[in-house]
């Protein structure tokens, strides 16, 4: 029996809510659709009130027909605002997020009273497909609710996985889990869809990354089956069928009642990264063609590990009593905080294209003074800690910045970088933070492209750690880094040329390299 949380009917709203099909026609195709939020404004308040007006089930149906594309539209575009978004977001992209959530809330809870009504009529029987596409639609809209709450970084609403567990019960036992239309998916691809989704772990992922893995999944989810226990010798997980939970990377306490079997689909993602580093283009391989490789090739390893076996933490993380830290994110703000503690006759270099080794130490403005915020340490572990904090102004954290941390009474700043990040709310932020290094130091980088020097950029010295058989890196700007690019580095109180070697790790915010000096000019 389906039980849904939905809103009670309002006769307040009555006289404001349009049913009339060709209205609600005319009123969508007057929507300025190059304002995104102002047309998610108007269209969340049209759900809302729709949802709280009487209304037979196949009426509802139909007007949450013609609303549907104007959905996908208009959260389209809220999207593409938030793929740089980051946490705390600023006010515009706090709002776009805002909307894009209570547009999928609203479009789900039509779908809700659509799919309750046609099982719980009275008189006559709704057909199969009927009930199959509005459960399809249904889990479609919670699936993309699940999607906007992971681009911007908040946690799910109560109640989502018991909705999409539910449905998915429901159609199993009325033989419709797989039944699709000529233009509705079955109801079972959406569930899967979400279940993937959740088992890559999407606070781990940036939004750019997300945004990938959705394209992957609307191309490829078909390949992951739904079976009632697992295959022998074939990829998997269960899937927590009673409870408000998603599927976990911890072993169930009990046989499992319901198994997502993913032989096929790792198949799939191994080969497709395979061929994406032998050279091939990603059209060839059914993926959308103006996708960054790079970024693709590092997301596929990453999800065939999640989606087959699972990742298991490789240290145990111990609570703490609150100790405080401090931060600066980002790599040019943790370079002009390192350099504030120079002396200040370390200066940076000039810009000049004609500058050598020699010339380095020319007069440049002033560095922006750096203030770093204040956190609490929730957990430690060996390998990284958990961070909580409610920062004053948007910092824009991201999923892949580097970070300086450092106590208050110590001197030095550790580098770490952002593994996951989340919102509790409105000022709440959560991060998960790995430990790179316990040193850094700021240096500033000059690539050589040919014969001409460009611009030196500021960039940070990792120094090596010996007793891991690890040597001194370079954390460079994300555009920077090319194998065997020949670079002029000021190290104060070092100058020396050095070629990029090996890239260490690749992130939407930087690239962590070896490298080896071939000429030490240091006077």
């Amino acid at each position: 029996m389906l039980s849904f949380n939905l809103p009670d009917t309002d006769s307040v709203l009555k006289q404001t809510v349009e049913t009339r099909p060709k209205a609600v026609v005319q009123w969508l195709d007057r929507l300025p659709f190059a304002s995104p939020a102002d047309v998610a404004q108007q269209l969340v308040m049209a759900l809302f009130t729709l949802n709280r007006h009487p209304l037979a089930e196949d009426d509802r149906a139909t007007l949450l027909a013609l609303y549907r594309p104007a959905v996908q539209r208009v959260a389209a575009g809220l999207e593409a605002r938030l793929v740089e978004a980051g946490v705390p977001p600023h006010a515009q992209l706090r709002q776009a997020g805002a909307l894009l959530r209570e547009l999928h809330i609203e479009h789900s809870l039509g779908y809700k009273q659509v799919l309750l009504g046609l099982t719980q009529r009275r008189f006559g029987r709704a057909t199969a497909r009927h009930v199959a596409e509005a459960a399809s639609h249904l889990q479609a809209a919670l699936r993309d609710l699940q999607m906007a709450c992971a681009l911007t970084h908040t946690p799910p609403p109560a109640g989502l996985w018991q909705d999409l567990h539910q449905v998915q019960t429901h159609v199993q036992e009325a033989d419709l889990a797989d039944t699709a239309s000529d233009d509705t998916p079955a109801p079972s691809l959406p569930y899967r869809q979400a279940l993937l989704i959740a088992r890559a772990d999407p606070l781990r992922l940036s939004n750019a990354e997300l945004l990938l893995m959705r394209q992957y999944l609307d191309r490829f989810a078909a390949l992951a089956t739904l079976v009632p226990a697992p295959v022998p010798g074939h990829h998997g997980f269960a899937i927590p069928v009673a409870g408000d939970v998603p599927p976990s990377h911890l072993p169930p306490e009990q046989p499992p009642q319901r198994w997502l079997d993913t032989d096929a689909l790792c198949r799939h993602l191994h080969d497709s990264a395979a061929r994406l580093r032998a050279g091939e283009s990603p059209h060839r391989i059914g993926l959308p063609s103006d996708i960054n490789v790079d970024l693709t090739r590092r997301l596929f390893q990453r999800l065939l590990k999640l989606w087959s076996s699972g990742v298991q933490r490789a240290f145990r993380r111990f609570a703490t009593s609150g100790s405080n830290l401090q931060m600066v994110a980002g790599v040019s703000a943790i370079h002009r905080l390192l350099e504030q503690s120079l002396p200040q006759d370390s200066t940076p270099p000039g810009d000049s294209d004609s500058m050598s080794i020699g010339d380095v130490g020319t007069t440049q403005a002033m560095p922006v003074m750096v203030n770093a915020t204040h956190w609490t340490v929730s957990n430690d572990s060996a390998a990284g800690l958990a961070l909580s904090g409610t920062p004053d102004a948007p910092l824009n954290l991201k999923v892949g910045d580097p970070l300086a941390m450092g106590g208050s009474d110590t001197g030095g700043w550790a580098l770490g970088v952002i593994r996951w990040v989340v919102m509790r709310d409105a000022r709440q932020v959560e991060l998960g933070v790995e430990r790179l290094s316990p040193q850094i130091q700021p240096v500033w980088v000059q690539p050589m492209r040919g014969r001409r020097k460009v611009a030196p950029e500021p960039a940070l010295f990792v120094p090596g750690i010996a007793a891991l058989q690890q040597n001194d890196r370079l954390l460079l700007p994300r555009h920077l880094y090319q194998s065997g690019l020949d670079a002029d580095v000021w190290h104060a109180p070092h100058h020396y040329a050095l070629t990029f070697g090996r890239r260490v790790e690749q992130t939407p915010s930087f690239d962590l390299i070896e490298f080896s000096i071939f000429a030490d000019e240091t006077p």
